[in-house]
């Protein structure tokens, strides 16, 4: 494996902090759904009313629609370790409308620095994918396809935002999280892979990557996050979700060509013994092996309930040395490149 650049990665694990809120997010409950704070720019009204559940598990109004929650009121609900708020399940689609449209309006804003655009991104698709991870309905499954192209848009046209992008990654368990890094680092990887003047290319391909494990909706919670090893039935129902995910897509109509290669083919493996069809080679087609690249790579640097996070560095080591069936050594060095300062 080529050093190029792992001075500055070694470097780039003091500016990488976990992005960590305390407890794992509040799930929908009775048809109220959690809304991310970080979410709710104080710079625009609110797109529907916001609720506070109280102690006694009942819900408050907090904020009327078309107010704002300024600065400091927001700042302070998350001093104080509230940081998400409640909408009605039928303000879901004005909430994710919200979502996307202040999403487009940062990106395109020449007054905002690479920086937020990247801090304002990371937030908004992790609060997507959530809501999409939860309720993987058709609408939810098409509502976060539109709002991850901004996303796309951002990594291929601001170099600087991406660096910040691949800073924010976060390290936790969450399958939305997950598949927030991954989408972030396969966009950028096959932005450098495909050129620059891909971006139609891109526009295709983005949304593959990111909900590359839809599937994994119907995995049970107790087998997703089993700490030990999973017995021979369990790993058969995990083997299924890059099928499940396809079918799920498919459902919701939005299984492209892209997102069909990256969400079938993501776990097959040059020797043959990856899943579901048992691919070698160059019947692996490079849009599966960028995704298969950012998926082992977020998931060793990942916290996850069967082991701890490696640092980028041993990530890179043990990718290098344990990974050989696994992984295309040039997409390999080009994904390195990602990580230089």
């Amino acid at each position: 494996m080529k050093t190029r650049g792992i001075s500055e990665i070694q470097g780039m694990e003091q500016v990488s902090k976990i992005a960590s809120k305390g407890d794992l997010p509040p799930r929908p409950e009775g048809g109220w759904f959690p809304v991310d704070l970080r979410c709710i720019d104080p710079e625009h009204f609110t797109p529907c009313d916001l609720y506070r559940k109280t102690k006694q598990n009942g819900f408050v109004l907090f904020a009327q629609k078309n107010l704002s929650i300024d600065r400091p009121t927001r700042d302070r609900l998350m001093a104080n370790d509230m940081y998400y708020l409640y909408i009605r399940d039928e303000d879901s689609p004005v909430y994710f409308d919200f979502l996307k449209n202040t999403l487009i309006e940062i990106v395109r804003d020449p007054n905002t620095t690479s920086k937020k655009k990247a801090e304002a991104v990371h937030a908004s698709c992790q609060e997507i994918l959530r809501w999409t991870f939860e309720e993987p309905r058709a609408p939810f499954v098409r509502k976060a396809q539109e709002a991850i192209l901004p996303t796309v848009s951002l990594i291929m046209n601001d170099d600087s935002a991406t660096k910040h992008l691949i800073r924010l990654t976060a390290y936790d368990h969450s399958t939305y999280t997950h598949c927030t890094n991954v989408g972030i680092y396969g966009v950028a990887l096959a932005k450098i892979f495909f050129g620059t003047g891909s971006m139609k290319k891109m526009e295709s391909l983005g949304p593959g990557f990111f909900l590359h494990d839809l599937g994994k909706c119907r995995i049970p919670l107790e087998i997703l996050n089993k700490p030990g090893a999973l017995t021979p039935d369990e790993r058969q129902i995990v083997n299924r979700h890059p099928d499940d995910g396809r079918i799920m897509l498919a459902e919701s109509g939005l299984l492209t060509d892209e997102a069909k290669i990256i969400t079938g083919q993501h776990h097959e493996r040059d020797d043959g013994n990856g899943y579901p069809l048992g691919l070698k080679e160059t019947d692996i087609h490079p849009y599966a092996r960028i995704c298969r690249l950012a998926d082992v790579y977020e998931a060793l640097t990942a916290d996850r309930s069967y082991h701890t996070r490696h640092s980028t560095f041993d990530a890179f080591k043990i990718m290098h040395t344990q990974f050989t069936s696994d992984l295309d050594r040039k997409l390999f060095e080009l994904f390195i490149q990602l990580f230089s300062a």
